[in-house]
């Protein structure tokens, strides 16, 4: 004869058991689920990628955006980009990295740039080829020009290297201030060329005052060109997405990538660290230890010019 209680009780045993079984399942999958509810770029639904840098325009954060960029453009669901930066500037070569990135991305969908606090030098650098540039009030954007870092002994131990060793041409590892000058010229007048090629139709403002290198606040460069409208950062996305051919009226998805932030401190300031008046800085590195090759000379294009205590400002304007 069979026990009913005992079969009844077992039954409810397994029925908790599988309740318990299916809660578990479900806190394990339901993260996952709830991802992919969000607009990863990857459901088909035309998409608008939010992009953020909140660093300076050094190695590291412009791969990690250039990387963004790259997935922004081989995914067939992202109809438009918004990048959304602060940013003071940083080395010239990685600044130009950003603007390749930037402007190979704009010839293949609708960019518009949202500057949430910084939009200076490298940093605007980046952003030229932007189909709209957005700002805030408080925003700040500008500063086109450039500088160069390198170690005293570059000049001032140069005489005595070239009669120590023996050189295959006179160029070899040898700096002088005229080269220097050479050299900022040309990458100054590269800047403002692409400032002009991008922004010239909307500037009002003429190259050499471009060239001058100042930064304006928001309404003002909404003025002078250098901007184009003021908003936040869902005017950016809207805008995005007017622009965008495959995106009709509200039936888009919004993917907000993660922030790109600083790792390493800020471009080349360092605890202490001041910003003097100034064309050229010369950093004194000559009693940094380590044998890791370090670029004797390096162009940045940021914001100010920030200097060590001990380094030496030297302008480019002296007649020697």
């Amino acid at each position: 004869m069979v026990d009913r209680s005992d079969s009844a009780g077992t039954t409810t045993v397994l029925y908790v058991i599988v309740v318990v079984v299916a809660v578990l399942i479900a806190t394990v999958l339901a993260p996952v689920v709830w991802s992919a509810t969000q607009s990863s770029g990857d459901s088909g639904e035309p998409t608008v990628s939010v992009i953020t840098l909140r660093a300076g325009t050094s190695a590291g954060p412009v791969n990690d955006v250039k990387e963004d960029l790259r997935e922004a453009r081989t995914n067939d669901s992202v109809e438009a980009v918004v990048l959304r930066i602060d940013s003071s500037g940083g080395p010239v070569a990685s600044s130009e990295e950003l603007y390749l990135a930037v402007n190979r991305t704009a010839r293949q969908m609708p960019v518009v740039a949202y500057v949430e606090g910084v939009a200076a030098s490298g940093g605007y650098f980046g952003i030229a080829p932007a189909d709209r540039i957005y700002v805030k009030p408080s925003s700040t954007v500008g500063s086109i020009g450039v500088i160069v870092s390198a170690p005293l002994s570059a000049l001032e131990q140069a005489s005595a290297q070239s009669k120590t060793y023996l050189r295959t041409g006179p160029d070899k590892a040898t700096y002088e201030k005229d080269q220097f000058r050479e050299e900022m010229e040309t990458l100054h007048n590269a800047f403002v060329d692409t400032i002009m090629k991008h922004r010239g139709e909307n500037l009002s403002l003429s190259r050499a005052e471009v060239a001058h290198g100042d930064a304006y606040i928001g309404p003002t460069a909404v003025q002078n060109g250098f901007a184009d409208r003021t908003g936040d950062l869902h005017s950016a996305i809207e805008d995005a997405a007017s622009q965008a051919d495959g995106i009709e009226g509200d039936e888009y998805n919004v993917q907000y990538n993660e922030p790109i932030s600083p790792s390493q401190g800020l471009l080349l300031l360092e605890e202490g660290a001041e910003k003097a008046d100034g064309n050229v800085v010369y950093v004194d590195t000559s009693g940094e230890d380590g044998t890791e090759f370090q670029r004797p000379v390096t162009y940045y294009a940021v914001w100010g010019v920030p200097v060590t205590e001990d380094a030496q400002e030297v302008n480019t304007n002296e007649s020697d």
